[in-house]
C-alpha cells in the first residue's frame, strides 16, 4: 500500500481538508492509510481497526466525500450503543466542515417524534443503533433502499449484544448496490459470515489473527488488596496531579458510587463526576458531554463509557477493577493514548485477578508490567490509611506462605509442622496448604482468613525452648 504523508493526497472535499487541517491533523493514521484509498475508490471494505486509531475518520472522509446536499438518506452507520452513535456523529460533524450536509444520531432512549421531524426535513446521513434503526423503517418514516454507503462500526460489540439479527433485518431493507464498510476490533466466525453474504469481493485491512491491538502506551498493573484498592487509587491519582483528565473503571455501579462519593470529600478543588447505567440518557450525555469538554477533571465509570467514549485529553486510566474479557480491557485502556498523545494505563489487581494478567501477557502478548504503588505525602491522600490485608500475599486460592525458622536440624518434619499448626489455633486441615522443609527453614502455606491467628500464635509459643522468628514470604 502507498504511504500517505498527508490528507490532501488524495482527491477529497476541500471542507474535510480544511476541518482536518483546522484541526491541527497532519498526517493520517495506519487506519486511515490503509483504508480511505480503497473506500474512495467505491470498495467494500472489512477493516480491524484497534481503539483509539481513529477508525471514525477513516471511514468519515469516504462517507462525507461522497455526500451530496438533497435532503435524501445517503449513508447509513449503524453502532452498538447510543453514546458511540452520539460520538460518531460529533466527529462527522466537525470533519464535514462547511459541506452543507446534515448528520445526526438516531438511538432509543429519548423520544422518536423529533427523530422523524428531522428524517422528514431531510438528511443525508444517519449514525444510529439497531432498534431505533428499525423501529423509523418499520413507521415507514425511514427509506434505506437507496443507499449509497451503509458502514458497520464495531460490529463484534453489536454481535456480542445480540443485535446481529436486528443488523441482518436491516441489511434485507437495503439495496445491493450501496458500498458497505465493516469495522471491527475483532473477527469472530459470525461475522466473517454476514459479510461474505453482505459485502461484495472486499478488501481486508487485518491484522494478525493472534494479535491484540492497543494504542502505544505505558500499561502497569499493580497487585493490591481490595480493601486497600481506594487507597492505591488516590497515590496514583495524586502522583499523577491531573497532568490531564482522569478516567476511572469499575465493574459495579455500587463502587463507582463509592468512590464518587469517597473522592469528592477529599479532592474539593478538581471536578468529579461519574457515569453508569442506572442514569437517565439525558444525565448520561450531560456527562458525557462535559467530560469532552474538559469540565470534569475525574470520571468514575462503569464499561458504558468504554466503546464510544473518545477524548483526547484523558492521559490516564486505571482499572479499579480489572475486566473478565480480553476484549473490554483494550477497550478500557483505549480512552487514552489517542491520536499518538501520550497515556497511561494503570490496573489496580487482586489476587483472584491475576489469571486475567496472565492471559494478558502470556497469552495475548502485551506489554504490561508491574509496579509499586506510588509514594504519596499529600496530606489530601492521607484520608485514605493502607491497611493489613493478606490477600494482596495470597495466591489464586487465597493461600498465604509462611517462612518459619525450624527445620530438620531440629527434628521436624511434614507431618510434625502440620501437627504442630493444628495444635496452636483451631483450624481445618482444608485452611493449611503446602509444605516445605528445608534444614533450617521450614515454609507452609495457610488460608489468608487464618494467617494472623497462625502468627499470633507461633510468636507466643515457646514448645522448642526458643522464640520463632516467622515471616511472609
Amino acid at each position: 500500500m502507498e504511504n500517505k504523508n498527508s490528507f490532501d493526497q488524495w482527491p477529497i472535499s476541500k471542507e474535510i481538508i480544511t476541518a482536518i487541517k483546522d484541526k491541527g491533523w497532519s498526517s493520517p493514521t495506519d487506519i486511515q492509510n490503509d483504508s480511505i484509498t480503497f473506500a474512495l475508490n467505491g470498495t467494500d471494505l472489512l477493516a480491524q481497526a484497534k481503539t483509539g486509531s481513529g477508525k471514525t475518520v477513516a471511514f468519515g472522509i469516504p462517507a462525507i466525500d461522497r455526500c451530496i446536499e438533497d435532503k435524501s438518506i445517503q449513508i447509513l452507520i449503524l453502532t452498538p450503543t447510543r453514546e458511540l452513535a452520539s460520538q460518531v456523529s460529533e466527529e462527522l460533524n466537525w470533519l464535514k466542515g462547511t459541506k452543507r450536509i446534515e448528520i445526526d444520531a438516531f438511538y432509543g432512549g429519548v423520544g422518536i417524534e423529533p427523530q422523524i421531524q428531522k428524517i422528514e426535513n431531510g438528511i443525508e446521513v444517519i449514525v444510529g443503533t439497531p432498534g431505533r434503526i428499525i423501529d423509523l423503517i418499520r413507521r415507514n418514516v425511514l427509506d434505506i433502499s437507496k443507499l449509497k454507503m451503509l458502514i458497520l462500526d464495531e460490529a463484534d460489540r453489536m454481535l456480542d449484544m445480540g443485535f446481529f439479527p436486528d443488523v441482518q433485518w436491516i441489511i434485507s431493507k437495503s439495496n445491493n448496490e450501496r458500498q458497505t464498510l465493516l469495522f471491527s476490533a475483532t473477527f469472530p466466525q459470525e461475522i466473517l459470515d454476514l459479510s461474505s453474504e453482505m459485502m461484495n469481493e472486499p478488501e481486508h485491512v487485518l491484522t494478525s489473527e493472534f494479535e491484540v491491538e492497543i494504542p502505544d502506551i505505558s500499561q502497569k498493573y499493580s497487585r493490591i488488596g481490595r480493601i486497600n484498592k481506594s487507597w492505591a487509587l488516590s497515590n496514583i491519582i495524586f502522583d499523577f496531579n491531573f497532568q490531564g483528565q482522569v478516567l476511572v473503571f469499575c465493574n459495579t455501579k455500587r463502587m463507582v458510587e463509592m468512590l464518587e462519593q469517597r473522592f469528592s470529600k477529599v479532592i474539593k478543588d478538581k471536578k468529579i463526576s461519574s457515569l453508569q447505567g442506572d442514569m437517565s440518557q439525558s444525565a448520561r450525555e450531560k456527562v458525557m458531554t462535559k467530560f469532552k469538554s474538559g469540565n470534569i477533571d475525574l470520571l468514575i465509570s462503569t464499561d458504558v463509557a468504554a466503546r464510544g467514549l473518545h477524548v483526547d485529553g484523558v492521559n490516564l486510566v486505571v482499572n479499579y477493577d480489572l475486566p473478565n474479557a480480553v476484549d473490554s480491557y483494550v477497550h478500557r485502556i483505549g480512552r487514552t493514548g489517542r491520536m499518538g498523545n501520550f497515556g497511561v494505563a494503570w490496573s489496580l489487581v487482586s489476587s483472584e485477578e491475576m489469571g486475567m494478567v496472565s492471559i494478558l501477557k502470556n497469552v495475548h502478548g502485551l506489554d504490561i508490567n508491574e509496579y509499586e504503588i506510588p509514594e504519596n505525602n499529600d496530606e489530601k491522600s492521607q484520608y485514605f490509611s493502607r491497611k493489613k490485608d493478606w490477600n494482596e500475599h495470597s495466591n489464586l486460592f487465597g493461600m498465604v506462605c509462611l517462612s518459619i525458622d525450624v527445620g530438620l536440624n531440629e527434628g521436624i518434619n511434614h507431618q510434625k509442622l502440620f501437627d504442630w499448626i493444628k495444635g496452636l489455633i483451631r483450624i481445618s486441615d482444608l485452611a493449611i496448604g503446602s509444605i516445605s522443609i528445608d534444614e533450617s527453614v521450614s515454609k507452609i502455606e495457610i488460608h489468608q482468613s487464618k494467617v494472623d491467628y497462625v502468627i499470633g500464635a507461633i510468636e507466643k509459643n515457646k514448645d522448642l525452648g526458643r522464640i520463632v522468628d516467622v515471616a511472609v514470604v
